[in-house]
């Protein structure tokens, strides 16, 4: 008996090699790579969209480092998340799950990367954003205010890109709504893996002053969700 190595399918089977983070859907095997990403905060989401259960696993490498494996679990719409600043290097991602019928969306967002047209934010108007969509605006230098909001009874999967960056050299956050538990600040427990808070409600608000700076927001929801509702205003 023969063990599958992962590591063997690494940039094998290409599907696209001029990737522009769009959500994409890669079957067991299939590798799919952006040239360049942008030299600041990208955020990578994947879904298991296999019906059966079946553990996934993603495999993301960029220039000459060492593979990331991320797990992507069956039976939840809810996308395993992976926030990094690539510093303008290639990503190279790669389904590696060990069952072949495990499909598995994935979606890249970011400010900058080529091929990517955001949709303009008019502060004080919603916004609908249908799946991979993105918008963007700056921000007035004073405290404002982000409003996400699904209408409907499905998960929805918000990214924000702004402000100062992290230690890390990061500035994403991700939220999600309509989600199975109320998590991150406020609520005593802490948010999922790459998440900045998740909630039960199908409405969230997220305050901010990050001055003048761009806000980036990205619609990473599952391909059966309804389309979500920004809106940013000034408090």
């Amino acid at each position: 008996m023969t063990t599958k190595n992962l590591h063997s399918v690494i940039d094998q089977n290409s599907v696209g090699a001029s990737w522009n983070g769009s959500p994409t859907v890669l079957l067991t095997s299939q590798n799919t790579g952006m040239p360049q990403t942008p030299n600041g905060t990208t955020i990578f989401a994947a879904t298991n969209q296999s019906t059966l259960n079946n553990q996934g696993q993603v495999s993301l490498t960029s220039g000459g480092g060492a593979p990331t494996i991320l797990n992507v679990p069956a039976l939840t719409s809810q996308p395993t998340i992976n926030i990094n600043n690539w510093q303008a290097n290639n990503l190279s991602v790669t389904n590696i799950s060990a069952n072949n019928n495990t499909p598995i969306l994935v979606q890249a967002v970011g400010p900058g990367i080529p091929g990517i047209t955001p949709l303009p934010i008019v502060i004080g108007t919603p916004l609908l954003l249908a799946l991979g969509q993105s918008a963007q605006t700056n921000a007035l230098p004073q405290y404002m205010q982000l409003v996400i909001q699904v209408t409907g009874p499905t998960l929805g999967i918000i990214s924000v890109i702004g402000g100062p960056a992290d230690a890390a050299g990061n500035n994403g956050y991700v939220f999600a709504v309509n989600s199975t538990a109320n998590t991150g600040p406020g609520t005593g427990l802490p948010a999922p893996a790459g998440y900045y808070a998740t909630t039960t409600s199908n409405t969230y608000a997220y305050q901010f002053n990050w001055g003048s700076s761009l806000v980036f927001v990205s619609n990473l929801s599952p391909s059966t969700a309804q389309t979500v509702s920004v809106l940013l205003r000034a408090l």
